[in-house]
């Protein structure tokens, strides 16, 4: 009896309606709180909530500020002075208008300055390309394009113009405008090496063409990203070891964001094709054979994605080269080097073969 009446105390609040009362007031607090906290964490991340960016160019910068701080954040890049454009106005903008970005990203801006800043331009005749680009960036003047004639020494600046404008040395320019630059053929052949632009970012891009005697022509954006994120995906024309094309020729480049390629590893790859063709220039193998090995790899660098998908990577870390009318003693001789070493590191020439 004692047992079953201490069972019966045990179980008692079973009965008790406040019981469920408390317990169904207990889950409601639960509920709530938890709805509370999901609500707030999506306001917080504005989980899935965009809005456009507004066309800003040519507004004045401070009213841009202050109409739009509550939508995003402005970064001011640089000022610079630009004849017949409103002075003080957004002169350009990342990301462009029309973007989908969310509230508070950063606007990275470029204005027009109020008032030009005056410089004296350099004494840059018979002076070699590369000094008178040292010269110009100096004072804080840059190159716009080059211009070749004929003239005895290759490479020396005969002249320096402004909008076609012959400018003398010591007149008074405004600081940021961009010089033409006369330079002379010389006596040899009139062509130049291509520079090798892939991988380079997009703030060293003008001086790697112009050091070369040629001159930037259409820049095509891949991705709308922050200028330091953006690098050379692809050039035109191709970059070639022994590709030469005219003096003062035009290079069109396109970029793409750092975050959406990796050029890491595209620059190894690169990296593994030079030195495996250099080494077995060097210990004289036949042409037939060094072709066959840059095709591969030329192959294997055009194809491949170089994304940080894992997926993806493992797809092309499986991509084979597929032979063409290969030569069979071609084949044979690449197959003796699969023990072929550089630098003790072993190269991987599965690739060579089909799967």
């Amino acid at each position: 009896m004692n047992e079953k009446s201490e069972k019966k105390k045990t179980f008692r609040f079973l009965k008790d309606k406040w019981f469920y009362i408390s317990l169904i007031i207990m889950l409601l607090v639960v509920v709530a709180t938890l709805e509370f906290t999901f609500n707030r964490l999506d306001r917080f991340t504005r989980h899935g909530e965009e809005i456009e960016v507004p066309d800003m160019v040519g507004m004045n910068y401070a009213d841009v500020v202050e109409n739009y701080s509550d939508m995003f954040t402005f970064l001011l890049l640089d000022s610079i002075y630009v004849k017949d454009f409103p002075e003080g106005a957004v002169y350009q903008q990342n990301p462009s208008s029309g973007s989908k970005v969310k509230q508070g990203r950063n606007i990275y801006v470029i204005r027009t300055s109020i008032a030009p800043e005056i410089v004296k331009m350099p004494n840059l005749r018979n002076l070699s390309l590369r000094q008178a680009m040292v010269s110009l960036n100096a004072v804080g003047l840059r190159v716009d394009k080059l211009e070749f004639i004929d003239y005895f020494a290759r490479n020396a600046v005969v002249e320096q113009k402004i909008k076609g404008v012959v400018i003398n040395p010591k007149q008074e320019v405004v600081k940021g405008t961009a010089v033409t630059l006369v330079v002379g053929y010389g006596n040899g052949e009139k062509k130049t090496n291509l520079p090798d632009l892939v991988g380079v970012k997009l703030e060293d891009v003008k001086n790697h063409i112009n050091n070369a005697s040629l001159n930037i022509g259409t820049e095509i954006f891949i991705d709308d990203d922050e200028p330091r994120n953006l690098y050379v995906i692809r050039m035109e024309p191709e970059y070639s070891v022994d590709k030469k094309v005219p003096l003062g020729s035009m290079v069109n480049v396109w970029y793409k964001s750092i975050k959406n390629f990796d050029f890491a590893w595209y620059k190894y790859e690169k990296f593994r094709r030079d030195s495996m063709v250099e080494s077995w220039r060097l210990r004289k193998f036949n042409t037939d054979t060094i072709n066959y090995v840059i095709d591969s790899f030329n192959y294997i660098l055009k194809n491949r994605k170089f994304s940080y998908d894992s997926l993806q990577r493992v797809y092309d870390k499986q991509l084979r080269f597929r032979k063409i009318e290969a030569k069979q003693e071609v084949v044979e001789e690449v197959i003796e080097l699969d023990d072929w070493e550089f630098d003790d590191y072993e190269i991987d020439t599965n690739f060579f073969y089909d799967e």
